[in-house]
């Protein structure tokens, strides 16, 4: 009987060592799972946001088109964009300067982002998509991958290559705003970034040098127009000139003309002036060439004339097509033409 209660009271022992083990296995379990879940909490947080979303065929045509990485995927669903009519849009995004054009916005964790119709803008909904998509990545960044990046984009803004027109871009935008944006406008303009930055943008984005050329092809009418507008303006400038100066010289020389016919005038109606008739018709003659020749460069005066006005209007047809282009993009405009 001892022997016996001996066995009992050993695995009984036995049996309750083994819940401690247990206990502790879970507490760490629990722990790293807790850790796991911190490092991924944004992930887990879009994985919640995107389970009810449903999205538009055309919103689906767009994120398959920008060619995301899962992670960008995710996010974007996570943000629940949305292509949106003007009065929609208008209402989502609203603008303090009507005269500025917004293609897009980020609010509240939401891209909404102006359904344009032009065919002369391809690309133009899927370079806004990747720019408000960099919004919400920025949101998501801790302030150290943050500080990571910034002075490599500070790099890019200050290339002379760059600088001009990203200052352009940005001059509308608030000291703590600048980097946010300079973020996204870097990523969706500009190719064949420093390593920091290529690395930083393939987490979202498989080719970023492709998300660029959805910039490229929208942004390439503007940049065609401004070109043909500048160099006609310089024709027009220099055909001006080239103008206003003939047209001194051929009144001048009309008025020369015109006074030497009226002494030819005179002095045939006074007896005695011509010694001779070959004097008389030597003199005419002259007058008479001096004549055609003025006539011709009145001729070629008329065709500058008409050609500076063939660029004017061409020049005016640059400046309302650019301004077409620009309306379309603009949702407060499209709104003041449509009423």
């Amino acid at each position: 009987m001892k022997k016996s209660q001996t066995n009992n009271y050993n695995q009984s022992k036995r049996g309750s060592v083994k819940w401690p083990v247990i206990a502790t296995i879970f507490v760490v379990l629990s722990i790293a799972i807790g850790f796991l879940c911190y490092l991924n909490r944004t992930i887990i947080t879009d994985w919640f946001l995107s389970f009810n979303y449903h999205p538009t065929t055309d919103v689906i045509n767009v994120q398959n088109s920008l060619m995301l990485t899962p992670r960008g995927d995710l996010m974007f669903a996570a943000t629940n964009p949305s292509l949106e009519n003007r009065d929609d849009f208008n209402e989502d995004c609203k603008s303090h300067n009507q005269d500025i054009s917004i293609l897009g916005c980020y609010g509240k964790d939401r891209i909404y982002i102006y359904d344009i119709k032009s065919d002369e803008l391809p690309g133009v909904i899927e370079s806004t998509a990747a720019h408000e998509l960099l919004h919400a990545a920025w949101a998501r960044m801790g302030n150290n991958e943050k500080n990571t990046i910034v002075d490599v984009l500070m790099e890019v803004y200050n290339n002379e290559k760059y600088h001009a027109e990203l200052a352009e871009d940005l001059e509308t935008y608030g000291d703590h705003e600048r980097i946010e944006e300079l973020h996204s406008r870097i990523g969706t303009q500009i190719a064949d970034l420093p390593e920091t930055l290529e690395k930083h943008y393939a987490k979202i984005f498989k080719d970023q040098d492709y998300i660029v050329s959805f910039y490229d092809s929208y942004i390439t009418p503007f940049k065609e127009l401004e070109a043909e507008i500048d160099a006609l303006s310089s024709e027009l400038e220099k055909l001006g000139a080239e103008i206003e100066q003939k047209t001194s010289d051929y009144t001048k020389a009309a008025e020369e003309l015109s006074g030497q016919i009226d002494e030819f005038n005179r002095c045939a109606s006074t007896p005695n002036c011509f010694a001779t008739d070959a004097g008389f018709y030597a003199r005419r003659s002259q007058l008479v060439a001096k004549q055609s020749a003025l006539e011709d460069v009145y001729g070629e005066l008329s065709d500058l004339v008409d050609h500076y006005n063939t660029l004017v209007a061409e020049y005016n047809d640059n400046i309302i097509r650019g301004e077409t282009l620009e309306n379309a993009m603009n949702s407060n405009k499209e709104a003041d033409k449509l009423n």
